[in-house]
């Protein structure tokens, strides 16, 4: 029962309410009226009915986590659908799945529509439909998705539409045993070489110069999948890789010609009937790695390439050019293949090179089938990559020395329209120096010729217009040709490597899910130059991903991870995928809620104390950035949203929605009395560090000690009170710091205690608390508004008094997404009055 009064004054068994501001306001008392909407109550959960319990819990989710409606979830042109969406949803199939026996796990598809009745533009996720059987990989279910621009504008109705739509992944139940996707990778690779050309019309007429570009360009995508289970999965299996990709590289020049563009993708199937598992792997659980045919491979790198360009020639133009065989022409700007175009220079002079960029995309889709049971499903939009190939390709400033010779600086030569990079290379090819250690670093690949110096010194007669010319061999030599070309070529190869990769395999239906920001060793990660005639390195697949981090694991770089052994992260001795322990065949209640995977990396849902956006390193707040690097989600608030600690209130929401209970027979989070607090104890049990059960007596020393903590975290909370059940879990005695277990050592904490160990004691509480019903009045426009929080789908009676002794009902309350409020616009007058609510049932 919760009781305020006309001052706005909460009275919760005499505690009052924190809301000053409407103390000022509400000085006289106010008289009810009743223009009240019932809210109906909303229908029992059945755990027969997969759609309707996945659609009635996740609406009860979304609407109180994020005030969101499962029906509309705008994804164009509004993009709603975050990673906080998404694991509220995950959550919601995993919880389905902890109820039922099912071996293959839940599968539910959105379905989408339009708005004005379908015809609009804008587009909504509008409910789930149960995936249940798949009668193949050509199964209309698994057609290739579509982006959600092309949702809205295509013909026709949009409503209730069952379409896959790239971003917007199915919910798949987390089951253990089962292989996942577990990798993406694309490398485009550009090549680009610089020839130069010397003219003259006569031996004593002055020379000109000619350039030649010639550009390859080129993009790998490679997918992996594993069975991350010590276990070989056997069944009917089939699995479809998809990739399509498009390039387009783009100049600033005023083109006559379009973009180049190319588009293309790779499709593979395959079929196994036996999944090898990872076990036994090479060494232990820190260091070691597993099976390497554990990992499969149905897009591989060294054949799943696009080339864009191959050896192509960029002509300048404006003019047009008619190869001498092969028909056709080409206008300028544009790039003409060498094959049509082999040696001579049809662009004078020396001009800048444009500007270039290249855009590459992939949509990715992959599927895991079981006979006729999806077991995994993912498709992504992306990676996608933008690049500044002039911003790669060019050197430092240059000025004319050894020491900074680069052959691919722009800055102009004597500030001139000729870059420094062509003079370097005139300079270079006529042996004029020799580089320097600081440009021969970046130089590729390098000039080792053995007759380098001959070439040289016969490039360099060139400039001597047919006189003698020493050679450093000693003698003289003549160069009387009119026409020649540079002896030195540079090549700059740089490539963009992008690596997609799951750190928890049961996390992968979204592209923050794989948002890996670290470093791989082949190739390294990010836009790089290659600076040697070896062949590019190539990405490694059957292998552990560097991102994979379970509970402490140590491969991967050198303090890659600050937090092997961070509880607020992950879940303490899951040290790889077997170690799960997922609930199953489970009536419905709170008591096993902690053991259901939360839908972020190596966690399940979360009912200890320690919040990791508090966490301090060297007297510095760093937890933001590490949880939104943990999970991918580089959006801080929609990252913040999904923290840990917000399953506080998830819990108490799903276990207040599971419970059967008489409310009323409920105990009170705010009960002030510690001795009660230890009798609520009595009989629930404890696990200790070896897992042994301790039966918990209300007159232990343990338990007073928990009582007492309960009541030293209620004060400290905003006017000294729980408001949500989940409020208590801010106790760190009943988990990280319980008196039944020996926390208090870096072994026993990395080493010795479970998760089920650590939260044992809030798993069985959640089911026999109660929120209070707690109360707020404020003034707007001459009514006063008066508000309680309560349950859904439970009664309250709100009651009237002057005095606080003699109480009138008033009128009945359904809370909606836990609240009710009503209006009394008749004003305030000089009598001071009282409301409260009481819970009817």
């Amino acid at each position: 029962m919760a009781r305020i009064d006309g001052h706005g004054g909460l009275n919760q068994k005499c505690l009052k309410s924190h809301l000053v501001d409407c103390l000022k306001l509400l000085l006289c008392g106010c008289v009810l009226m009743a223009n009240l909407v019932l809210a109906g109550a909303t229908p029992p959960l059945n755990t027969e009915s997969p759609v309707g319990f996945f659609t009635n819990v996740a609406s009860r989710l979304l609407l109180a986590e994020l005030n969101l409606d499962l029906t509309r979830i705008q994804i164009y042109p509004t993009n709603q659908y975050t990673p906080a969406v998404h694991r509220l949803l995950q959550v919601t199939a995993n919880v389905y799945d902890a109820t039922t026996t099912n071996f293959y796990p839940s599968v539910f598809r959105p379905v989408f529509s339009r708005d004005a009745d379908g015809f609009g533009t804008n587009v909504f996720v509008s409910g789930y439909t149960n995936v249940a059987l798949i009668s193949g990989l050509n199964d209309g279910q698994l057609a290739q998705p579509v982006d959600a621009p092309t949702l809205a504008t295509m013909n026709g109705v949009v409503v209730n539409q069952a379409v896959n739509v790239y971003g917007v992944p199915w919910v798949i139940g987390a089951k253990k045993g089962f292989p996942n996707f577990n990798q993406f990778t694309m490398q485009n690779v550009v090549v680009v070489e610089r020839k130069l050309q010397v003219t003259r019309q006569t031996l004593a007429g002055p020379i000109a110069t000619n350039q030649l570009y010639v550009f390859c360009v080129s993009n790998s995508v490679g997918a992996e999948l594993w069975n991350s289970y010590d276990s070989n999965y056997i069944g009917s299996i089939q699995c479809l890789a998809r990739d399509n990709i498009s390039m387009v590289l783009t100049n600033d020049a005023p083109m006559v010609s379009p973009p180049k563009i190319i588009n293309g993708g790779f499709t593979n199937t395959f079929s196994v009937s036996s999944w090898p598992g990872s076990a036994p792997w090479n060494s232990d659980q820190y260091t070691g790695q597993p099976q390497a045919n554990s990992f499969f491979i149905p897009l591989n790198p060294t054949i799943t390439t696009v080339v864009l360009l191959t050896n192509s020639v960029y002509y300048y133009g404006p003019g047009t050019y008619t190869p001498p065989v092969g028909g056709g022409s080409f206008t300028g700007p544009c790039f003409i293949p060498r094959s049509l175009y082999p040696s001579n220079y049809l662009d004078a002079g020396i001009s800048q090179l444009p500007h270039f960029g290249l855009l590459t995309t992939n949509r990715l889709q992959v599927v895991i089938l079981d006979g006729n049971h999806v077991i995994d499903y993912a498709h992504f939009s992306g990676p996608n990559s933008s690049r500044d190939l002039n911003a790669e390709l060019r050197d430092p400033d240059s000025h004319g020395d050894a020491n900074s010779a680069y052959m691919w600086s722009t800055n102009g030569f004597m500030n001139g329209p000729v870059p420094f990079g062509v003079v370097n290379q005139l300079n270079y090819s006529r042996g004029i120096f020799a580089l320097g250690p600081t440009v021969l670093a970046v130089t590729e690949p390098p000039w080792n010729d053995a007759n380098k110096a001959l070439e040289q010194a016969f490039f360099n007669a060139f400039w001597f217009k047919g006189q003698p010319y020493n050679l450093p061999t000693g003698g003289t030599i003549v160069n009387t040709n009119l026409s020649m070309q540079a002896p030195f070529t540079p090549v700059r190869t740089f490539y963009e490597y992008i690596s997609w990769q799951a750190n928890d395999p049961l996390v992968h239906s979204l592209a923050s899910d794989l948002n890996y920001t670290g470093q791989d060793t082949t190739p390294p990660t990010g836009i790089h130059v290659w600076y040697s005639d070896a062949p590019l390195p190539r990405p490694v697949f059957g292998i552990l991903n560097n991102r994979y981090k379970p509970w402490g694991r140590m491969l991967s770089f050198p303090n890659s991870d600050p937090n092997p052994y961070n509880l607020a992260l992950k879940d303490p001795l899951v040290w790889h995928s077997d170690d799960w322990n997922f609930p199953t065949n489970e009536t419905l209640s709170s008591d096993w809620l902690g053991r259901v995977h939360r839908g972020t990396p190596w966690q399940t849902m979360y009912l200890k104390s320690s919040d990791i956006l508090g966490e301090v390193q060297g007297g510095v707040y760093v937890g933001t950035n590490t949880w939104m690097n943990w999970t991918g989600d580089l959006d801080a608030n929609d990252a913040a949203a999904m923290v840990p600690v917000q399953d506080r209130h998830l819990a108490s929401l799903l276990a207040s929605t599971f419970n059967t209970n008489d409310l009323r027979s409920l105990f009170s989070i705010n009960n002030p009395n510690p001795n009660a607090w230890q009798v609520l104890f009595d009989g629930l049990t404890a696990l200790t560090n070896t897992l042994d059960v301790f039966i918990i007596s209300s007159n232990s020393p343990q338990a007073s000690t928990v009582a007492n903590a309960v009541q030293s975290t209620r004060t400290g909370r905003p006017g000294q009170l729980f408001r949500d059940v989940g409020d208590i879990l801010a106790t760190p005695q009943f988990t990280e710091q319980s008196p039944f277990l020996n926390w208090n050592n870096s072994g026993q904490q990395q080493f010795g205690i479970t998760d089920e160990a650590y939260e044992s004691i809030p798993s069985q509480l959640l089911s026999l608390l109660h929120a209070d019903s707690i109360g707020s009045i404020a003034s707007l426009n001459g009514q006063a508004i008066v508000q309680f929080t309560g349950y859904d789908d439970h009664a309250y009676a709100v009651q009237v008094s002057s005095n606080l002794l003699d109480w009138t009902d008033f009128c009945t309350n359904y809370p909606s997404n836990g609240m009710f409020s009503f209006t009394n616009s008749a004003g305030l007058d000089i009598n001071r009055q009282f409301y409260r609510s009481v819970l009817l049932q």
